[in-house]
């Protein structure tokens, strides 16, 4: 395969999602959700708890499909053209998919088969680097911690150089010091070219790693700005008051 798909997906946006909608037995969970990102670019997509947030990264990731609407990575519609578009996508969710009895190594290179990854001995000494897991690389997976673990389901969802890593709750469950590193993580993949789409209901982690935010409400995204556009202290302190009183 392709070592890096960054290179290869052209000028088409890196990520477009248009229209789309789902429900489940009859509830409308999501109705016209649509944005658009190039690369380089991150969005933050705020919202309280049960909102639909994990349904929309799904339809993104193209594991469930919308009822209505599209979804397109480079260019590439995901619902027809899904096996070369799996390559262009990274996911981390609320499981972090990755072996506990394997050793931090072990896991990446396990990945990097499955993805058919050339030169996989140095794309995997590369991602401990970047994502300071090098001195825990013989460790087994199920001793670490909860901020290490996280480290190792991002280096996971990298090994294969996505144009997109779709992130849900990325910061759960982790302290001030094992986010701010994961902030940096997500900054560095950015400045490589990659594109982020993130959920949260951490505003303020949002803001640091993206340079969009929006908001999901009532199934809707009932707010979407630049970063630079908003007044970021207001919008961290309570984003769903400030979504709605901006719509």
């Amino acid at each position: 395969m392709n070592e890096n798909p960054q290179k290869t997906s052209g000028e088409a946006g890196a990520i477009n999602v248009s229209g789309v909608c789902k429900s489940f037995s009859g509830r409308a969970v999501l109705e016209g959700i649509n944005f658009r990102l190039t690369r380089g670019q991150g969005l933050g997509i705020c919202g309280p708890n049960a909102t639909g947030k994990t349904t929309l990264l799904k339809i993104a990731a193209g594991l469930m499909q919308p009822d209505e609407g599209v979804v397109e990575i480079c260019g590439l519609d995901l619902q027809t053209e899904t096996p070369e578009i799996k390559l262009m996508i990274g996911a981390i969710f609320h499981e972090s998919m990755v072996y506990p009895q394997l050793t931090v190594a072990e896991n990446l290179l396990f990945f990097a088969r499955l993805y058919n990854i050339e030169n996989s001995k140095g794309r995997i000494e590369k991602l401990l680097e970047e994502t300071g897991l090098a001195s825990c690389q013989h460790d087994a997976a199920g001793i670490l911690s909860r901020g290490m673990t996280q480290r190792l389901a991002i280096a996971r969802a990298l090994v294969h150089n996505p144009v997109v890593l779709l992130a849900d709750e990325p910061f759960t469950g982790l302290d001030s010091q094992a986010s701010k590193y994961l902030v940096e993580i997500l900054r560095n993949f950015k400045d490589g070219g990659g594109t982020i789409v993130m959920t949260t209901h951490n505003a303020n982690l949002s803001i640091q790693c993206c340079e969009q935010v929006a908001v999901l409400d009532e199934r809707k995204l009932i707010f979407s700005a630049a970063v630079s556009e908003i007044d970021t202290s207001e919008f961290a302190q309570d984003y769903l008051s400030y979504a709605r009183k901006k719509r």
